[in-house]
């Protein structure tokens, strides 16, 4: 726990303090800024963004770590989700101390098949401000939910939601 927190206060610190905020403010004008992010797939290498998966399919983003066990859980059920409904899922690292080859080995011995990466200090960053700082602990099992409607809604903050819960919540 000790650990964890020193983590926490060094994300709060190298990102310029800590909001309470924990309900999403509309975007900046001129769009949403984390659609249009460049993402990298940590296993092939492939360049994306959140806007372009969206445009065709609802996007489940959710933040985490390789350490957190919440979110090991979490990604599991969204496995059954999958299974359920039609969407992309992305998995942000936003573990500063955590590097691509780590995570990529993690996707691959937890049998995960969608798209991972790892967040920049810049769009940690952007996360805190849109959604607060509790998008960036891992362990509240953050999951930010993009519509193809440009609609954008943090889901599920605090609590494991089940395959069906989360199909749900990608149908609409």
């Amino acid at each position: 726990m000790r650990t964890f927190t020193t983590l926490l206060a060094t994300l709060c610190l190298a990102l310029g303090g800590c909001s309470a905020a924990i309900a999403p403010s509309p975007p900046a004008s001129g769009g949403d800024r984390l659609r249009s992010v460049v993402l990298r797939d940590v296993r092939t290498g492939a360049e994306f963004t959140v806007g372009e998966l969206a445009a065709a399919r609802p996007v489940l983003l959710e933040t985490m770590a390789i350490w957190c066990t919440n979110c090991r859980g979490q990604q599991h059920q969204v496995v059954g989700a999958h299974r359920l409904a039609d969407f992309h899922s992305v998995s942000l690292d936003v573990d500063p101390n955590e590097r691509a080859d780590d995570l990529a080995e993690y996707a691959d011995r937890e049998g995960f098949d969608w798209r991972f990466a790892v967040a920049d200090a810049d769009l940690a960053r952007m996360l805190r401000d849109r959604f607060g700082t509790a998008v960036l602990n891992p362990p509240s099992m953050p999951k930010i939910l993009y519509r193809t409607d440009g609609s954008v809604v943090l889901i599920g903050l605090g609590e494991q939601l089940s395959a069906a819960e989360l199909a749900a919540a990608v149908a609409g």
